[in-house]
């Protein structure tokens, strides 16, 4: 299943999360320091991390007893905890099993929560409140910590300016992970975000192999630059990727980490054909597909329906 996008904003809501994350940036003296210096953020924040500890749901009940926040159950034991935040003490939990290139992002986005002042003084056990909060401001407060992590993480405008003394390609945001600290899920996204061509990152799940050999990748996000917003409805992709889907080449298989640029041609809002650049990468975790547009079709291609 697509999944919504965690990172939506107002204007309003984004100045203030840019704001507050600037502040932590120059507080820590992180700007243009690479990678970016995690450790001396979240001591900037005044955050205790404790990054040695599974959290299992029993795990979670201790704490929640410890803390004193007379909880029985918190909203993310629905799927799997790989963070938390206590208030009173400006305690940062990470589970020990998570993805190490994640950490960064999830250490910065717990710091959200404690940074952002309309959250902080709300939250004791940031995974349930002492005060009521209906579903869409829980919501609001993990799209604003996750814009802030991001924020942090990839230093406000450094990140693009970065990007641009690069050449557009999938090999550049895997080099920024790197020089940032970041992982590649994250790095793709931000890539494609703050990118002034019009451009994508297609999130994929690992492919599922069929009896008959073929393949299958649902599509997990579907992560637009505005200029490619303008021009493509992200629902053209549908909802998985298989063999026989126009994607379905560009998707490395059987060990293959990464495949290199093939021409695709979709189709925009107006119904026009158009011609675009493909290019993927297996992290093992997920599959990136990068799209570009290169411009409206002048020679025969594969056409994805709309």
């Amino acid at each position: 299943m697509i999944r919504p996008d965690d990172s939506l904003l107002n204007a309003s809501q984004l100045a203030t999360v840019r704001r507050h994350a600037d502040l932590l940036l120059r507080d820590a003296s992180a700007i243009e320091r690479f990678p970016t210096p995690i450790d001396d953020l979240m001591a900037a924040a005044k955050l205790t991390i404790v990054d040695d500890e599974v959290l299992n749901e029993n795990f979670l009940r201790q704490f929640m007893k410890m803390a004193k926040s007379g909880i029985a159950t918190i909203k993310s034991a629905l799927s799997k905890v790989l963070g938390l935040y206590e208030s009173h003490d400006r305690l940062v939990v990470i589970d020990k099993d998570a993805p190490k290139p994640r950490h960064p992002f999830i250490k910065l986005h717990e710091a959200g929560h404690g940074t952002l002042p309309h959250q902080n003084k709300v939250y004791r056990f940031i995974h349930d409140c002492e005060k009521t909060l209906d579903a869409e401001i829980t919501d609001l407060f993990e799209r604003e910590a996750n814009v802030f992590a991001s924020e942090v993480l990839f230093q406000g405008e450094v990140f693009a300016k970065e990007a641009q003394d690069l050449s557009f390609g999938i090999k550049t945001p895997m080099a920024l992970a790197r020089k940032f600290g970041a992982s590649n899920y994250a790095t793709f996204r931000r890539y494609a975000i703050t990118n002034p061509y019009a451009c994508c990152v297609v999130v994929l799940e690992p492919s599922v192999y069929n009896l008959d050999g073929g393949f299958t990748c649902d599509v997990r996000r579907v992560v637009m630059s505005k200029s490619f917003e303008a021009i493509y409805d992200g629902k053209i992709f549908g909802t998985a990727v298989t063999d026989s889907h126009p994607l379905g080449p560009s998707v490395p298989i059987n060990r293959k980490r990464m495949t290199s640029e093939r021409e695709v041609v979709l189709i925009d809002r107006n119904r026009d054909e158009r011609v675009c650049m493909v290019e993927a990468f297996n992290t093992t975790h997920q599959i990136l597909v990068l799209i570009r547009d290169i411009g409206r079709r002048s020679r025969s291609g594969i056409v994805l329906p709309g």
